[in-house]
């Protein structure tokens, strides 16, 4: 059992799925959403929403999908839940599945496809990631849609180089885990590797399996470890847990902007140090030690990345956070960078200048909100001791914005910053 009270935390996460299956529940009682084999413009309406207009969305789905499949909307009307078993669609048979779901006329939602959870979100025709669908309703009426992909079909595998799906006891639930082996692994067996563990590892190495774009890190590595501008490198990539992410990745409870949400970071941290990490060096020849051993993120999973590196020094030594979400719970993360010693370790940190699209100077000190919170904790560091180019790399990416795409452009950066490339002696044949 990890360390950091994940029975608690486990029971708060319930209680809050509990919460919102009820609220769904009561939004859609009396016959608010047809029932599931009922057959579309059957069913009459009840008095308490004969005000409603009811609209009957009706999705063909591509022939990839599983006939066992279960597709369902998820949307701002039900807090975006994947798989809401009130929001299943209703196979109708030749491809195509259908719901009917009230609303006031006039509200525009926003929605997307999944097949129960957002590893199976609805992708584009290229396998792109799509933008929210948007539909303004006016009036009852039956909306004729099509899923182009779907998200983790292994037709779609964008797969570079040795990577492995690892099935590790104990380790959260079940959670999907993916390795990546640099070129060589198999061929050299006295060889050890330096690791770097990736949180929101269903973005991390494949299209398929990613639900907001692939940072195309398989691809990175093996293009720099073959330049020699990185030393070879183990990644392992570990898949967010949907839901409850921003509860996994944040030290702290957020009470004033996100109503009470967060505060399990440090127990998912303890499962990584006391489950997976152990599991992965007796499993694969790795370098151990805090010196060897990385983390990575963006966004929250930036924020973590952070808190990782001082709250477990002896665990992580180095760490990658792009584009930091650093406001979480008015900024708790500077205090507590202030509040620690500086640990032993080297940190690359990064931000967009346009992390949410339109410019945003809160404070009028003429430098977007994003930039100016990333400047404010490297000026942390460095009052610590960290060194700008030796142990510290900051960078500001002109116009970039807050997304995978601009996270994979920038990751080879990242990986040359904390891997750099050096001949193996023999260090890197002995654990240290």
């Amino acid at each position: 059992m990890a360390f950091g009270r994940p029975f608690d935390g486990a029971r708060r996460r319930a209680a809050r799925a509990l919460l919102v299956q009820l609220t769904v529940l009561a939004v859609l009682a009396s016959g608010s959403t047809r029932s599931l084999g009922e057959p579309a413009g059957d069913r009459q309406a009840d008095d308490g929403d004969a005000e409603m207009a009811h609209v009957t969305f009706r999705v063909t789905v591509p022939e990839t999908t599983p006939a066992e499949a279960d597709v369902y909307i998820a949307g701002d009307f039900q807090s975006w839940n994947p798989g809401s078993s009130a929001h299943r669609l209703y196979a109708a048979g030749d491809g195509t599945y259908e719901i009917t779901i009230p609303f006031e006329p006039g509200r525009t939602i926003e929605f997307k496809f999944t097949m129960g959870e957002w590893g199976t979100v609805e992708k584009g025709p290229n396998i792109e990631e799509i933008s929210n669908r948007r539909l303004t309703v006016t009036e009852t009426a039956v909306v004729e849609l099509a899923v182009a992909n779907w998200a983790n079909d292994p037709m779609n595998s964008t797969i570079t180089g040795d990577v492995r799906k690892l099935e590790v006891p104990g380790f959260l639930n079940g959670r999907r885990v993916w390795i990546y082996l640099p070129p060589g692994y198999e061929s050299s067996p006295d060889v050890r590797y330096p690791v770097l563990y990736m949180l929101d590892g269903q973005n991390v190495f494949d299209r398929a399996s990613s639900y907001a774009g692939e940072w195309e890190v398989d691809e990175t590595c093996e293009r720099l470890i073959a330049a020699g501008e990185i030393r070879p490198i183990v990644v392992v990539a570990v898949a967010n847990g949907e839901m409850a992410r921003s509860y996994e990745y944040t030290p702290w409870i957020d009470a004033k902007d996100r109503g009470g949400d967060g505060g399990g970071g440090d127990a998912h941290l303890r499962e990584f140090i006391e489950v997976l990490v152990p599991f992965v060096n007796g499993s694969f020849r790795t370098l151990t030690g805090p010196a060897n051993t990385g983390i990575s993120g963006s966004s929250l999973g930036g924020l973590i990345t952070v808190y990782a590196v001082y709250a477990y020094p002896e665990a992580f030594g180095l760490g990658a956070a792009l584009s930091p979400y650093i406001p979480w719970d008015e900024h708790h993360l500077l205090r507590y960078v202030e509040s620690r010693p500086r640990p032993d370790a080297k940190l690359y940190m990064d931000m967009g200048t346009r992390e949410w699209g339109q410019p945003s100077d809160g404070d009028a000190d003429g430098v977007d909100d994003s930039v100016g919170e990333l400047r404010a904790l490297a000026d942390l560091l460095v009052a610590q001791g960290f060194d700008r180019g030796e142990d510290l790399m900051v960078v500001e990416d002109e116009g970039a914005r807050h997304h995978e795409t601009f996270w994979a452009a920038r990751f080879p950066d990242a990986l040359r910053f904390l891997f750099p490339s050096e001949r193996l002696d023999s260090r890197d044949t002995t654990e240290e």
